[in-house]
């Protein structure tokens, strides 16, 4: 994988390279009046095209894979965060003490106390309107889980617990809410996952993975061959009894 020094020489280098073959081209074009002349700097100017769009689109490559790790570091490094949202906000409030009363109270989890926690804060500034969310960093990662699970409890109150995704996989999730439905889009320890309309489940990681999106189930065709069986059946047997009387006669 492409490290950051490897992008920055890539894009040293594409610049030299660009202001070489420019100078290189505006020099010949000051030279040449022959049509003989031009055709061979179009020949010229299409290869050095071609050239250029094709390290720019090695260094799009690079990139996109050096976003994508830095993403799954920066993901690990929330892995043991949740949000809280929807907890109404009071002055000099003890955030670690406030999480521990809704855990005990509404998710009668009881075991947790303030040392629990590696941070636990409101985040952004206050304005006035709607309740800050709280950030908790668990110190345990097992304790995050059991919180984690115990989540649907929450249903029918004002307080939501969510995962501390990044940026991109918020807007990932996000989209995949709007394409799949919110409920059949969740994330577990920050991977993203879709029920498909087909009842599949797949694993969102990228732009590219939200184009299954409302695809329509194909319709289970209609069973038409047993009917004709039984018909061409029914017909044998009416057509085996005309020969017996037949023959009876």
């Amino acid at each position: 994988m492409a490290t950051l020094s490897d992008v920055h020489r890539q894009q040293t280098s594409l610049e030299a390279s660009l202001l070489q073959r420019m100078s290189e081209f505006e020099e010949q074009l000051k030279r040449s009046s022959e049509p003989s002349s031009l055709s061979r700097l179009y020949e010229d100017y299409k290869a050095f095209k071609e050239n250029v769009c094709g390290i720019l689109q090695m260094l799009r490559t690079q990139i996109n894979e050096l976003l994508r790790a830095t993403d799954v570091l920066e993901m690990r490094h929330r892995r043991k965060c949740l949000l809280f949202g929807g907890i109404a906000e009071v002055p000099k409030e003890d955030s670690s003490s406030l999480i521990c009363r809704v855990l005990e109270d509404q998710l009668h989890i009881k075991d947790v106390v303030p040392a629990s926690f590696k941070a636990c804060h409101r985040l952004g500034s206050g304005t006035g309107g709607r309740p800050r969310p709280i950030l908790v960093r668990f110190a345990d990662h097992s304790v995050k889980t059991a919180v984690w699970k115990k989540k649907s409890a929450l249903k029918g109150t004002t307080t939501v617990i969510s995962e501390f995704l990044t940026r991109r996989r918020q807007d990932l999730f996000l989209e995949a809410r709007k394409r799949f439905g919110i409920t059949n889009c969740w994330s577990l320890d920050g991977n993203i996952y879709a029920k498909l309309p087909d009842g599949k489940r797949r694993h969102i990681t990228c732009e590219d993975d939200l184009e299954f999106s409302k695809q329509a189930v194909p319709a289970e065709p209609q069973r038409d061959c047993p009917v004709i069986e039984k018909s061409t059946a029914a017909g044998s047997s009416t057509s085996q009894r005309s020969k017996r009387a037949a023959k009876s006669k």
